[in-house]
């Protein structure tokens, strides 16, 4: 709207002032050349404050624009980082009964050993042996996917950083200035 004021405004002095810069100086007086000057000077005031204005709605629009598009670039993060969460939780869940079941076995081999039954092939030291060796591949998954988890919360935090100093532009650009 703002913009085709301005055109129309700029159509106006263009094709006005022709005719104001031709016409006989015998014709009017000096009074009345001065107001045309002065209406073209007071319409190419209106036009720069018009053209400000439409300058500074391209520049929200654009500001909206880019803060649209971070938001949109964050639901894959808080899903990747969601995905990452649950990979730890279920990791640990993991290790958590591979705990219990290495406490259990421990326990029989103790009754074993103090039973006199202590036989290093038992089904229990069998047991132990091949929990202990899933214990360490599992805490490696678990390291990787807790480092999965804090890269995806430090790209969150710097794009909600960056949409927050959008907004904050944006802000800047809305209030009204003050005198």
């Amino acid at each position: 709207m703002k913009l085709m004021q301005a055109f129309a405004l700029t159509t106006t002095v263009i094709l006005l002032s022709p005719a104001v810069v031709a016409q006989d100086r015998t014709d009017g007086s000096a009074t009345e050349i001065a107001e045309d000057v002065q209406g073209i000077h007071q319409a190419l005031n209106r036009l720069v404050v018009l053209l400000e204005e439409v300058q500074q709605q391209q520049h929200v629009e654009l500001l909206l624009k880019r803060i649209e598009l971070k938001e949109r670039r964050l639901a894959p993060l808080e899903r990747h980082l969601r995905s990452a969460e649950n990979d730890v939780v279920g990791l640990e869940d993991e290790l958590k009964h591979i705990e219990v079941m290495r406490t259990q076995s421990e326990q029989e081999i103790d009754d074993e050993i103090r039973s006199g039954k202590d036989d290093p092939d038992s089904e229990s030291r069998q047991r132990l042996d091949a929990l202990e060796r899933i214990v360490e591949p599992l805490n490696a998954r678990l390291d990787e996917a807790r480092m999965r988890v804090r890269r995806a919360e430090d790209d969150l935090l710097d794009g909600r950083e960056e949409i927050e100093l959008l907004d904050e532009m944006l802000m800047e650009l809305l209030e009204p200035p003050r005198q």
